[in-house]
């Protein structure tokens, strides 16, 4: 009988426990969403996205989220829509015990500003992902740009990562070596303060223009990169630092092995 009246209890509680559950789980699907709380991450000061835009976005696919039920709200949807904005990397939407839509956005993050000769220019992010300029904000980054076209309509598709993984793709674009090109130097704090351009010169060479110098730097392609980087610091360190002759040169050409060649700019007799 003391077997009996305890598993007795324990279905009652059981079952009371589902009851209570249900009640709560049926409570919290008719409660009306009553606020939208959107949060958007600034990261390096970017500014594509508002919340405005958030609203905007939710509001063109017909979702009104404030004053609708709980359950009428389709979490997963409502994501891959804003996903869908071309600044937007990811979203996050979660509704509180009390009704309150969250929104929680991250922005994605423009490396690297590519501008071909026919100037048509876009974005490639921190993740290797292609990002059409926005109206609302420019980002300060590296600029790439020169003899060479990158349409976007032809990449806007692929990742980086699909791009050096196809053959075909990488031997038909130089964006793969300037976006490595671009992490490197974004990869040093002294490097992404001193280089502001890349340029593609009519030999399909790699030029770098700096912020500090008149001069340009040769660097040919992407072959013994950190070499080249390293030569170029201790030039910097042990001849033009010591000598002050920052704007003595008019070309520092680090293609060649364990060299800095350097070319004298002309002094015009006028």
């Amino acid at each position: 009988m003391k077997k009996i009246l305890t598993i007795s209890i324990w279905v009652i509680l059981v079952s009371g426990l589902i009851v209570c559950l249900g009640f709560v789980g049926h409570k919290e699907d008719s409660l009306p969403c009553k606020t939208l709380d959107i949060t958007i991450q600034q990261g390096d000061d970017n500014f594509f996205v508002q919340p405005e835009d958030v609203k905007k976005l939710i509001q063109e696919r017909g979702d009104s989220v404030v004053n609708q039920p709980v359950s009428s709200l389709d979490v997963p949807a409502l994501e891959n829509a804003l996903n869908s904005h071309p600044a937007i990397s990811k979203s996050e939407v979660y509704v509180t015990i009390d009704g309150e839509v969250k929104v929680d956005i991250k922005q994605r993050r423009p490396l690297l500003r590519i501008i071909d000769e026919n100037n048509e220019s876009y974005y490639i992010d921190d993740e290797g992902r292609f990002m059409p300029l926005s109206d609302k904000y420019t980002a300060k980054v590296l600029i790439a740009n020169g003899h060479f076209r990158e349409p976007y309509n032809t990449h806007y598709m692929y990742t980086m990562k699909q791009i050096k993984s196809d053959s075909l793709l990488r031997d038909s674009t130089f964006v793969d070596d300037l976006y490595d090109l671009a992490k490197y130097i974004n990869a040093d704090s002294f490097w992404k303060s001193q280089i502001e351009q890349v340029y593609i010169n009519d030999n399909k060479e790699i030029e770098l223009v700096p912020r500090v110098g008149n001069h340009r730097i040769i660097l040919g392609d992407l072959t013994d990169l950190d070499e080249k980087f390293k030569k170029l610091l201790i030039f910097y360190r042990q001849g033009l630092n010591t000598t002050g002759w920052w704007n003595k040169y008019s070309v520092i050409n680090l293609k060649f092995k364990n060299q800095v060649v350097c070319t004298k700019k002309e002094i015009s007799n006028l």
